[in-house]
């Protein structure tokens, strides 16, 4: 009998199924303060966070009852914090000075997760001003479509149009290093999907949110290594231009070819080779003048652009002008701010909160049966509507504070069925246990790059709303074909309901035959079956 290996150690293995060491460390602290005009910030220690981070930790019942966590000491099985009944944890220091285990309620996120996922939503990108998008145009992209949802470098979905002309120029230059004659380069030609292709990670870093000392390594480590590499992609880059821009000069000068095709094919070579003719001198002068476009426009030169953003595989950077913005100030520097709408996303587009494409399915209710629109959500009034402070209220869902579908200076909900609807979040209603509740259709969300979700919401103001509250149609269905006299002719008139009809067909067939049987009804066909009479008196 073959001994069976053991692939780890009993220490490794126990660090590997531990618990312990299976915790990842927490993420900084977001903030949680909102700066307003006047330079006055409002934070919250006590505030929940916009998004968590430490991890949840849940154990079983038999674990709870002993207190085991698998941690390095039990958790005290007495604490408010666990007498909960389904308790989850986040560990904010695993040994204290007073050898003790300090520990957290991580029910917040926790629960906000499961009630997120109750609505049923799909996750979209890019919509970090939802409270503007009009829901009457296109839907926004989805968090999973192809041309967002990328990450590859290697294939064409994966590369937008600076990768491929960057992959491009190195081909062309491969050719030219084994053929003797100089090989034009020739631009990738501009495809709609790989121009409009985004990506949510990079491989290079987001230069605006390092540090001097992160910038200063990257520089040394990373970009140190790959000086040469840059360099031969440059110079081919300048070839190019020069070689094109000779080109284009020699086109214009009006020459024509020899009418003869073989002097016209040397001619032609011969015009080739002295355009190709590229000294040292020009290509130096041609880097010259790339590093001064650059030094004027740094963001928008073609070296930046062309081939370092593809090079380094680096997210794009753009500025957006704050000159007029709530808290701009006079100073040149702080007119411009980096765009961070452009900014890599932190996390996948969709959070994890949701895997929706799009929000076409029919909701089964367990009575009336598929539905158009699924059943309403309850949203809380958090902050009332006003015109000088908020033209949305806040509305609560599911754990998220996100703006309603109208706001005070709104045209349209004056012509509205639902004016009462834009009405009654003008003021905070104390009298209702709980607050004022709205019914609100979720109907996407979106996470900004800082990891904050926004969702877009629409009243309810349709049927669905009888629906939630229970006011079922329990009316008779509508009479198809219907006559005045059900009892004329002979019992042959119909009520347009199908049940009716068919019950009244059962009781007339069954009285003929009750009919036929009768001594007043012999020789007399029957009413409700006809020829049914005839067959009973033969028998």
């Amino acid at each position: 009998m073959a001994l069976r290996r053991q692939s780890l150690s009993p220490t490794a293995n126990l660090l590997r199924n531990s618990r312990l060491f299976s915790l990842p460390n927490p993420l900084p602290r977001p903030n949680v303060g909102e700066t307003y005009g006047a330079g006055i910030t409002k934070a919250s220690d006590s505030a929940t966070l916009p998004y968590p981070t430490h991890q949840a930790i849940a154990t079983t019942k038999s674990s709870l009852a002993r207190g085991d966590w698998g941690l390095k000491r039990p958790l005290p099985s007495r604490s408010r914090l666990l007498q909960t009944s389904d308790p989850v944890v986040r560990i904010t220091q695993l040994d204290t000075i007073e050898h003790v285990t300090d520990f957290d309620s991580a029910a917040d996120h926790v629960r906000t997760r499961q009630k997120f996922e109750e609505l049923a939503i799909p996750m979209m990108k890019g919509m970090t001003a939802l409270r503007d998008y009009d829901l009457s145009g296109v839907p926004p992209g989805g968090a999973f479509e192809i041309r967002d949802d990328t990450t590859s470098y290697d294939t064409d979905l994966g590369m937008d149009e600076a990768g491929m002309y960057l992959r491009a120029l190195k081909e062309n230059a491969k050719k030219n290093n084994t053929q003797p004659e100089y090989i034009p380069f020739k631009p990738p030609p501009v495809n709609a999907a790989v121009h409009n292709s985004k990506r949510w990670k990079h491989d290079g870093p987001w230069i605006p949110g390092m540090n001097a000392d992160d910038f200063v390594d990257y520089l040394s480590k990373e970009i140190s290594k790959r000086r040469s590499e840059f360099n031969a992609y440059l110079i081919a880059e300048v070839k190019n231009e020069i070689y094109t821009t000779r080109q284009r000069a020699v086109s214009r000068s009006g020459e024509t070819p020899p009418e003869d095709i073989t002097e016209a094919e040397a001619w032609e070579k011969e015009r080739s080779q002295k355009l190709a003719q590229i000294s040292d001198a020009d290509i130096q002068a041609g880097i010259k003048a790339l590093r001064k476009d650059a030094a004027n426009n740094p963001l928008a030169s073609k070296l930046m652009t062309k081939l370092i953003v593809p090079f380094l595989r680096l997210p794009t950077i753009k500025f957006k002008y704050t000159a007029y913005s709530e808290n701009a100030s006079n100073r040149d520097i702080d007119q411009y701010s980096f765009d961070q709408e452009t900014a890599p996303l932190s996390t996948h587009p969709s959070a994890g909160l949701g895997y929706l494409r799009t929000k076409s399915y029919l909701a089964n209710h367990p009575i009336l049966g598929p539905q158009s629109k699924p059943a309403p959500v309850a949203a809380r009034v958090v902050q009332a509507r006003s015109a000088a402070r908020a033209q949305y209220a806040r509305l609560g869902v599911a754990g998220f504070v996100a703006n309603d579908e109208y706001k005070s200076t709104d045209t349209k909900s004056s012509s509205m069925n639902a004016l009462t609807n834009t009405r009654d979040v003008e003021t905070i209603d104390i009298d209702t246990p709980g607050g004022k509740k709205v019914l609100v259709q979720p109907m996407f969300g979106s996470v900004t790059n800082d990891g904050r979700i926004h969702l877009k919401l629409k009243r309810s103001v349709g049927a669905e709303v009888q629906v939630a509250q229970g006011e079922l149609d329990d009316k008779p269905p509508v009479r198809e074909h219907y006559d005045s006299d059900p009892l004329s002719s002979l019992g042959q008139g119909r009520s347009g309901v199908k049940e009716l009809d068919e019950q009244s067909e059962r009781a007339r067939q069954l009285s003929g035959i009750l009919h036929a049987m009768t001594p007043e009804g012999k020789g007399q066909p029957a009413p409700g079956f006809p020829g049914m009479a005839d067959a009973l008196r033969s028998s």
